[in-house]
């Protein structure tokens, strides 16, 4: 940590977050049909590569937000709620005007229809999901710094623990299962509604998780780094298994899933231990600091330069996937930078 208390760390981990997130956008269509074809496991390998970018940003953001030394406050929690509901309505409407307006209307002369207008403003595009997540954690801050300190160090374990077991093992146990043995169908029930256990579930896990891994050392990291490795794997391999034995794109990808949890732990702990002094770089902090406008604008990129591909009848995955990452970094990059010096739009990246 620095004399300005930035952890310089954190740095590194939202660049590996960007990446990811771009990673995993540019491989997706490729993991959705032709299983088992070369392009299938271009997009796959890549694709699970990139698999912890949202958890990343979580964990970031619950190390940040439960640290004993956070200035903590009612208002400083709303503004933070009130940046998120901005970034989120300037970009929802970009897309809405890109894809339902432009898209639709102005290029394949569709008719207007304000039901979806209006609903693809209230949802957001895809990639803004992240969005009313991040919000919903910051609404339960106040309550998870009650008792996420030093003091109750057995009960946050306990709590990560529970987690692991119930909203991670088993129910990805039961994914897989359901697709072979109706019997997963009744476990589904008993875990889904009979328990009742959501309180340790979803991604308040990853959120308190990267408090718990900011604030204290893992002794044996290569345990950590290995179990990340194998949670790749079952990542990649998981995904193949699954939807070439059913037939479907059943995939391994879920961020509430048990190796896209090892992976993340294991980038979040690499980075920490060994990437900390990276965080300084220039580079990185400026990929850093552009980080939210990257994960707001990426996802027009990559649509035009697929689009671009298609028309070029460019269909290899081991060419298109670098070409659109490659760019789409870049793009966004200095989309948001440009964006960040007009007044007024400073929130939005």
């Amino acid at each position: 940590m620095t004399k300005s208390n930035r952890i310089v760390y954190f740095d590194v981990l939202r660049v590996i977050a960007c990446f990811s997130v771009i990673l995993v956008h540019s491989s997706a269509p490729y993991v959705i049909k032709d299983f088992g074809s070369f392009n299938f496991w271009v997009g796959n390998v890549l694709d699970g590569l990139g698999r912890t970018g949202v958890t990343l940003f979580v964990m970031i953001s619950g190390a940040l937000m439960l640290d004993q030394n956070y200035k903590f406050s009612t208002k400083k929690i709303i503004n933070h709620i009130v940046k998120m509901i901005v970034f989120f309505v300037f970009w929802s409407i970009i897309y809405c005007v890109a894809f339902n307006i432009v898209g639709r209307v102005l290029i394949r002369h569709e008719h207007i229809d304000l039901i979806k207008i209006m609903g693809s403003l209230i949802m957001g595009h895809f990639h803004l999901w992240f969005v009313y997540l991040i919000i919903g954690l910051y609404l339960i801050v106040p309550l998870l710094r009650l008792w996420v300190n030093d003091n109750n160090k057995k009960y946050v374990e306990y709590f990560l623990v529970l987690s692991i077991i119930f909203s991670f093992l088993l129910p990805q146990i039961i994914y897989i299962g359901i697709n072979y043995s109706d019997l997963f169908m009744a476990l589904n029930v008993i875990l889904e509604k009979n328990l009742c256990l959501k309180y340790v579930g979803g991604f308040t896990s990853y959120f308190i998780l990267g408090w718990y891994l900011n604030n204290y050392e893992i002794e044996n990291k290569r345990i950590v780094y290995l179990l990340g490795v194998i949670g790749l794997l079952i990542t990649i391999m998981g995904t193949y298994i699954l939807s070439n034995t059913t037939g479907r794109p059943l995939q391994m990808y879920e961020h509430l899933s048990i190796n896209v949890l090892l992976q993340s732990i294991a980038i979040f702990v690499f980075a920490k231990d060994k990437l900390k002094d990276k965080g300084n770089d220039i580079v990185i902090k400026s990929i850093s600091k552009y980080g939210l406008g990257i994960y707001g604008i990426h996802a027009l990129f990559i649509k035009i330069l697929s689009m671009i591909l298609l028309k070029m009848n460019v269909n290899n995955a081991l060419i298109n996937i670098p070409i659109i990452f490659v760019l789409t970094l870049i793009l966004s990059y200095f989309s948001s930078f440009i964006l960040s010096k007009i007044p007024g739009l400073k929130k939005v990246v």
